[in-house]
C-alpha cells in the first residue's frame, strides 16, 4: 500500500469523465493523493449545449483548461495518450515519452465516424454548428424558389447517445417556422429505435413522441438505414425515406489503446466499477470504456466509482456508491425543457422513468448533472472565478 502523500494518480483526458475524477479525487481523499491530467487539448469544451448554440442562448461552453485544473487540484501534462505500459506502470505520448502513475484512469473518451455518405453533415458537436446553419439556410432558399425539401435527422445503430437528434429536429423546426419556412420543407426523424428515446423507458418516449408530431416532424423508428442514393434513405430491410438532405448522428467506436484489453468494438474493458480487466492499478471512466450509453452525466458517475475505488485502495475512506447509475438527460425542445431520469438496472423508475417538464430533478439543473463537476462548473459561473474570452 502506497503511503497516502505518495499516491500519483494520472488521468488520460480533458473532459467530463476526467474533470469529474479530478474533483471526486479531491473530495474523497481529502488532498492524499497527487492529480496529474495528460492531454493536449487547451480548453474544456462542454459539447452537449452544441445542439442548441444555432438556436438559443446557451450558458458559456468553453473553458481554459488550465484553469480548471489549477482550481480542480491537478497538474496540467501536457500530451495524448498512445499506449499504456502497465508493468512499468507508465503512459507513453505518441511521441515516446513516458509518464508514470500509481494509477491511471483513461478517459480519453470514445471516436465517432460517419455513418452515411449523403447531402448534410454528420452532427458531432460545437465544430458542426456553422455547417447546420448553412444547410437549414440553404434549405429555406431552395424552399423559397418553390423546391421541395425534406430534411431527416438519422441515428443509426451504434450510437451511444440520441437526445441530439430529436433537439436538433426539434429546434429545426421552430428556426425554420420563425422564419417563415412552414411551407415547403419537411423533417424527419429515422432513427433505429425500437421507440423514440427508448433508453429512459416509456414515459419519455411518449413525451417525446408527442412534441415531434405536435411539431410536424415524422417519426421512424427501427429504421437502420444503410445508404442513400437519389434522394432516397434506404433502410434495411426493404424500405426507404425522401430525403435530400441528411443530418446524422455519428457511431462511436472505441480508442483501442495499446497495452491494455479491449472489446471487439475497440473500447477498454473493464469491470463495474471501472477497473481495467486483469490491471490493478489502471482504470477507465466515461465513453472510452465498454458501457454501451455513451453520456456525460454517466461519464461523471464512472468517474465517480473509479476515484473511490482508488481511495479504498489507498486505504482511504469513501463513500458507497450506489452499484447501478442512473440516466439523466434534459430534452431541449425550444417550448420547455423536459427533464428524463431512469435507473438503468433496477430501482424505482426502471419500468416507465421519469419525466418532467416543469420540475428539476437534479440540481444544479443543467444539460450535465455530475456530482462534483456540475456545481464546481456553477459556482465558477456564478462568481465569474474565469474570466478569459471565449476562444474559437
Amino acid at each position: 500500500m502506497h503511503r497516502h502523500s505518495q499516491a500519483r494518480v494520472v488521468i488520460a483526458g480533458a473532459g467530463f469523465a476526467a474533470l469529474e475524477a479530478t474533483l471526486a479525487l479531491r473530495a474523497f481523499s481529502k488532498g492524499a493523493v497527487h492529480t496529474y491530467l495528460l492531454s493536449l487539448q487547451t480548453d474544456f469544451v462542454f459539447t452537449p449545449a452544441s445542439t442548441r448554440e444555432l438556436f438559443a442562448p446557451v450558458p458559456r461552453t468553453r473553458w481554459p483548461l488550465h484553469e480548471l485544473a489549477l482550481r480542480a487540484g491537478a497538474a496540467l501534462v501536457p500530451g495524448a495518450l498512445e499506449s499504456v505500459e502497465p508493468g512499468n506502470r507508465r503512459l507513453i505520448t505518441p511521441e515516446g515519452d513516458a509518464v508514470d502513475y500509481d494509477y491511471a484512469i483513461i478517459a480519453i473518451g470514445g471516436r465517432p465516424e460517419p455513418w452515411l455518405t449523403a447531402p448534410g453533415l454528420t452532427f458531432s458537436g460545437t465544430d458542426d454548428v456553422p455547417a447546420m446553419g448553412r444547410e437549414l439556410d440553404r434549405a429555406i432558399e431552395q424552399s423559397a424558389a418553390g423546391e421541395q425539401v425534406r430534411v431527416a435527422f438519422v441515428v443509426p445503430p451504434g450510437v451511444g447517445w440520441v437526445i441530439p437528434a430529436y433537439e436538433l429536429a426539434l429546434m429545426a423546426r421552430r428556426y425554420l417556422n420563425e422564419r417563415g419556412a412552414t411551407e415547403g420543407i419537411a423533417i424527419a426523424v429515422v432513427t433505429s429505435e425500437d421507440a423514440p428515446l427508448g433508453v429512459f423507458g416509456q414515459g419519455a418516449s411518449q413525451t417525446v413522441s408527442k412534441a415531434l408530431a405536435d411539431a410536424d416532424i415524422e417519426l421512424h423508428t427501427g429504421a437502420i438505414v444503410r445508404s442513400w442514393s437519389d434522394g432516397r434513405l434506404w433502410i434495411v430491410p426493404d424500405d426507404s425515406v425522401a430525403a435530400n438532405v441528411v443530418i446524422a448522428l455519428p457511431t462511436i467506436s472505441g480508442p483501442r489503446v495499446r497495452g491494455l484489453p479491449e472489446t471487439p468494438t475497440g473500447f477498454v474493458d473493464a469491470d463495474i466499477d471501472g477497473r481495467v480487466r486483469g490491471e490493478q492499478r489502471v482504470f477507465v471512466a466515461g465513453d472510452a470504456g465498454p458501457f454501451p450509453v455513451k453520456q456525460a452525466g454517466l461519464a461523471c458517475q464512472q468517474a465517480d466509482r473509479v476515484a473511490a475505488a482508488i481511495c479504498v485502495d489507498l486505504g482511504l475512506s469513501a463513500p458507497t456508491l450506489p452499484e447501478w447509475p442512473v440516466l439523466r438527460g434534459l430534452l431541449w425542445s425550444g417550448d420547455g425543457d423536459h427533464f428524463l431520469r431512469r435507473d438503468l438496472a433496477g430501482g424505482r423508475d426502471e419500468s416507465l422513468g421519469t419525466v418532467s417538464v416543469t420540475n428539476a430533478l437534479w440540481w444544479p439543473p443543467g444539460k450535465v448533472a455530475g456530482r462534483f463537476l456540475t456545481p464546481f462548473l456553477h459556482e465558477i459561473e456564478a462568481l465569474e472565478l474565469v474570466d478569459v474570452p471565449v476562444h474559437h
